[in-house]
């Protein structure tokens, strides 16, 4: 065998095996799947110099995408957040009262964060509602990822491009920047501190910049957590969220 005949065939063998967008958000949706969560956390939301925080206990089923929060900081404390599927319901004690969110409401601050109620609710596969294609390559961070753009290939899906930069080695999607139809940049995510459980890599630090606030970052902690541990489907109903 000739050297160019060798090369030909390592060129080949290197096109079989190379990987594509389309199988790089399976490996996401992989790292992101779980069964069930318990976990504790903080949103510290940063405006200009003023720091709000918020605490918080949740536990949800990734069967029905159904999730119940609730606050523990003295000013939020016993409202709750009840989400089933795509809908989600807000328990506030003090008028011991229930509003559901809905419709464009939905894009609004959760808590007057820049996480959205929807950025909240995303529990799809990305696959499932997202064309990709691998626009780039760039060492991010000091991780190696490829460069996705992602495109809404259905009407729900809560943004219509999202670009990001996903380690090679692990699926991690370490920085996302979500795009209107329009072309206009809205949110920018990034990845700040990931935990290994089991055989998930789990975002534990994220921080969010709502591009259309000023002065305006979130940054979201997860301080304790467990997953697939079996939960009561009691808890999530309308019921319980008012007790």
């Amino acid at each position: 065998m000739n050297k160019k005949t060798f090369l030909l065939i390592l060129s080949a063998a290197a096109a079989v095996w190379a990987i594509d967008g389309p199988e790089i958000l399976r490996k996401m949706d992989v790292n992101r799947t779980w069964k069930s969560v318990v976990s504790t956390a903080k949103m510290e939301i940063i405006i200009d110099d003023e720091v709000r925080v918020k605490a918080m206990e949740i536990s949800g089923l990734s069967e029905g995408n159904r999730s119940l929060v609730r606050f523990t900081n003295p000013e939020d404390e016993g409202t709750k957040y009840l989400m089933l599927g795509d809908d989600l319901w807000i328990y506030f004690p003090e008028e011991n009262d229930v509003v559901k969110i809905s419709g464009h409401m939905l894009k609004e601050g959760m808590m007057g964060s820049d996480v959205s109620y929807e950025d909240a609710l995303e529990a799809d596969r990305l696959s499932e509602k997202y064309g990709v294609a691998i626009t780039g390559g760039e060492t991010y961070n000091g991780n190696d990822c490829h460069v996705l753009t992602l495109t809404a290939k259905v009407k729900d899906a809560p943004y219509y491009k999202r670009v990001m930069w996903v380690e090679k080695k692990r699926f991690i999607a370490w920085k996302e920047e979500s795009f209107a139809k329009s072309g206009k940049k809205l949110k920018v995510a990034k990845v700040l501190e990931v935990k290994e459980i089991g055989k998930i890599w789990y975002p534990v630090k994220v921080e969010m910049v709502n591009m259309l606030r000023k002065n305006s970052r979130t940054v979201f902690t997860t301080e304790s957590i467990s997953l697939d541990k079996p939960l009561d489907a009691g808890t999530f109903t309308m019921r319980n969220l008012r007790r």
